[in-house]
C-alpha cells in the first residue's frame, strides 16, 4: 500500500516534468498545412510576373503538370507554378509576446528546378537582365519591403537553394533555430517569408506543414532531473526492504 502510494506521487512529478517541458506547437503560425486554403497566409506576385503559389495535391505541379511528390501531410501543400517567369511570395505575419527558452522554425519544403542549374542574384526581381533561379525562406521585419534583401531588412536566412545543389528534391523536413531572433524581437511582429524566382525556365517551390515550436518557460536545470533519479532510488530501495521484512 504504501509503495503505491509512493508510485503515485513519483508518477504525478513525471506528469508535471513533461507539462513543464513540453514544447508549444501551432500557436503562433495559422493554418500551417494549408489544409484550410491560403486562410492566414498572404500571396505576393511582383509586377509581370506569371503565375503565383496554388494550393498543390496529388503528384502533379498545378499549372505544368511536372511530375511533384504528394503533400507530406495530409492533402495539401502550397505550390508555385507558372508558364513564364515571375517572383512570388507566400507570407504570414507572427509575433512572440515573451522572451522564450528556445524556439525553432520548422517546415517541409520541395524544389522543382526545371532549368540546369540554380542562379542566386542578391536579388528576388526576375525582371533584370540578371538570371535569377532560386528559392528561400527567411524571417524578415513587418515594416520591410517584402520583397527585399537587404540586411536590416532579413533578421534570419532559414533556407535558400545554392549554385550545385540537386535540382529537383522531395519534400525536406527543415528546423531552424530562430530563438535569438525572437527573443530580440519580442512583441514586435515578424514576417515569415517564402520566396521564389525564376527568369530561366520553369521552377516549382512547394511548401508544406509550416510551424513554429517554442519551449516553455521553466524547463528543469540537469539537478532537477537527478533529484528525480535519486528519489527514484530511494523509492526502490524502500520496496526493496518492505520485501524483506
Amino acid at each position: 500500500m504504501k509503495f503505491s502510494r509512493y508510485l503515485q506521487v513519483v508518477l504525478l512529478c513525471a506528469a508535471a516534468l513533461f507539462l513543464i517541458t513540453a514544447p508549444v506547437h501551432g500557436a503562433f503560425i495559422t493554418n500551417g498545412g494549408f489544409e484550410s486554403g491560403f486562410t492566414g497566409w498572404t500571396r505576393m506576385d511582383q509586377l509581370g510576373s506569371d503565375g503565383t503559389f496554388f494550393l498543390q495535391t496529388g503528384t502533379a505541379s498545378p499549372v505544368n503538370g511536372d511530375p511533384v511528390p504528394a503533400p507530406p501531410g495530409p492533402t495539401t501543400a502550397a505550390m508555385t507554378d507558372a508558364q513564364g517567369s515571375g517572383t512570388h511570395l507566400l507570407l504570414q505575419t507572427f509575433t512572440v509576446a515573451a522572451p522564450v527558452p528556445s524556439a525553432s522554425l520548422v517546415f517541409d519544403i520541395f524544389v522543382g528546378n526545371r532549368s540546369d542549374a540554380f542562379r542566386t542574384p542578391n536579388t528576388l526581381d526576375f525582371s533584370t537582365p540578371t538570371l535569377n533561379q532560386q528559392g528561400r525562406v527567411d524571417i524578415i521585419t513587418n515594416a520591410a519591403d517584402p520583397f527585399s534583401l537587404a540586411p536590416a531588412d532579413v533578421l534570419l536566412n532559414a533556407y535558400r537553394t545554392n549554385v550545385g545543389d540537386p535540382l529537383v528534391s522531395g519534400y525536406n523536413h527543415i528546423i531552424v533555430d530562430i530563438t535569438s531572433v525572437v527573443n530580440s524581437n519580442v512583441g514586435n511582429p515578424l514576417r515569415l517569408r517564402f520566396a521564389e524566382a525564376d527568369n530561366v525556365f520553369t521552377f516549382q517551390l512547394g511548401v508544406d506543414n509550416v510551424d513554429i515550436i517554442v519551449g516553455q518557460a521553466g524547463v528543469p536545470e540537469p539537478s532537477t532531473w537527478l533529484t528525480a533519479a535519486a528519489a527514484l532510488a530511494v523509492i526502490r530501495a524502500i520496496r526493496l526492504r518492505t520485501r524483506v521484512a
